[in-house]
């Protein structure tokens, strides 16, 4: 029998997409002069289709269907590399805390960005040294009891909106709010992601000298966050324990290590051809 994925309203396609567009806001900025270009970060979703004909696993992980509301990603030390190819990352889950990032290419962060429909969301901005760069390299960000960081619905002024429970995000890096269909009957769950784990994306990002702001995007598959990666059957978020965690957590770090990025020419939130 096949089983699908609900999305609400207008957040669809699940694949988030940070593209650079120009806003007002600067965070950790570099002074502006000859050589350097303003550039700014944003977080949008675009729609790629609804998935489908996911199959139901059976036993204590079974689910019929699942519906996404909205999300909260923390991103931090977002840095444009010269030779990605070079650069390690931590995808251990460990945690290591290197500050050694030269602020004149990175977006340091904390950043909390806000999901809940296909607007463009803007989270951060600052000048870079005008290159070629050749990757992105960036952090999924665990939040700290009563650590700041840079609020999306902040910086374009929106209440916020989220679900009004449970919404602390002291403890966690990524925190996803919906429902599942199990056995005929919906219920609501809040899934927490405490990991933090670095990646990198691999892409042409060309940061001329102009006063121009420059625009590049990075997409990640957020559809895949709830799908066993080796049977393509639909994963409980209600159930945080086993094999069914650790399938989880596998699934949200490959979409970030499949993500891929590279100049957005047209201003539609995709990297170019």
């Amino acid at each position: 029998m096949h089983k699908t994925v609900l999305v609400k309203k207008a957040f669809i396609g699940l694949i988030l997409s940070v593209a650079v567009i120009g806003c007002s806001k600067s965070s950790n900025p570099v002074s502006s002069s000859s050589g350097t270009t303003p550039v700014s970060l944003s977080v949008a979703f675009s729609n790629s289709g609804t998935p489908v004909g996911l199959r139901k696993v059976s036993g204590v992980n079974s689910v019929d269907s699942l519906r996404i509301d909205s999300a909260v990603v923390v991103l931090q030390r977002i840095k444009f590399e010269s030779h990605i190819d070079s650069v390690t990352v931590d995808t251990t889950g460990m945690g290591m805390d290197d500050k050694t990032d030269d602020p004149n290419v990175t977006f340091q962060g904390p950043f909390i960005v806000h999901v809940r429909d296909t607007v463009a969301i803007n989270f951060a901005s600052q000048t870079l040294p005008a290159g070629t760069y050749t990757g992105i390299k960036f952090k999924i960000h665990r939040m700290q009891a009563g650590e700041k960081g840079e609020d999306s619905d902040e910086m374009n002024h929106h209440s916020n909106m989220m679900i009004p429970v449970d919404t602390s995000l002291a403890g966690s890096s990524i925190i996803v709010w919906g429902a599942i269909e199990k056995n005929g009957v919906w219920q609501q769950f809040t899934y927490r992601y405490n990991d933090e784990l670095e990646f990198k994306i691999k892409g042409n990002f060309t940061v001329a000298s102009a006063s121009s702001t420059v625009q590049v995007a990075l997409n990640f598959n957020m559809g895949s966050w709830f799908v066993d990666p080796y049977s393509g059957g639909l994963l409980d978020p209600t159930n945080t324990f086993g094999d069914n965690l650790d399938l989880i957590r596998h699934a949200i770090k490959m979409s970030f290590e499949n993500g891929r990025g590279g100049d957005d020419g047209n201003g539609d939130g995709h990297p170019g051809d």
